[in-house]
């Protein structure tokens, strides 16, 4: 199994076997303002293409972890059908998408979305999750302090 296209991004749709896969805003990295904070939608789009010695019934495992390996989310299991390759092809391919929402962060670090079939990683994707930088000229607040809004009178 190869994997051609593996993203985390905005939004994700596929059709059928072998059909489109449709990505939309592709992306590694996310700036919160605060933590804890939750991702309120985005889709992991996956397309592998495959042999025709590997077509039938596959494990899949897709895992949302931090950096110890500590799951985010229960890891999300189940089986995969990749049907047989088409007489007169060499290989077939299967879409992927699975879409995720409110996932919870709880500090700015590296967070870590893996695919596996049969046991065996495919692949892994990063996903750096950064504190916003903060505008020029404010700073930042102390435990506890609420922001009173901009100090120049402009409001």
């Amino acid at each position: 199994m190869n994997i051609e296209i593996a993203a985390i991004c905005d939004a994700a749709t596929a059709n059928g076997m072998g059909g489109r896969l449709n990505i939309l805003g592709a992306f590694d990295r996310i700036f919160a303002p605060k933590f804890p904070m939750a991702i309120p939608q985005c889709s992991a789009a996956f397309r592998i293409r495959y042999q025709r010695a590997e077509a039938g019934q596959h494990d899949l495992s897709l895992v949302f972890e931090d950096v110890c390996g500590k799951p985010i989310v229960p890891p999300m299991q189940s089986k995969i059908p990749l049907e047989p390759v088409a007489q007169g092809f060499d290989t077939a391919a299967v879409n992927l998408v699975l879409n995720l929402q409110r996932l919870p962060i709880q500090r700015a670090d590296k967070y870590i979305i893996r695919l596996s079939v049969d046991n065996e990683e495919l692949i892994s994707l990063p996903l750096y999750v950064l504190e916003a930088p903060l505008p020029p000229g404010q700073q930042p607040l102390a435990e506890g302090e609420q922001s009173m809004g901009p100090v120049d009178g402009n409001a």
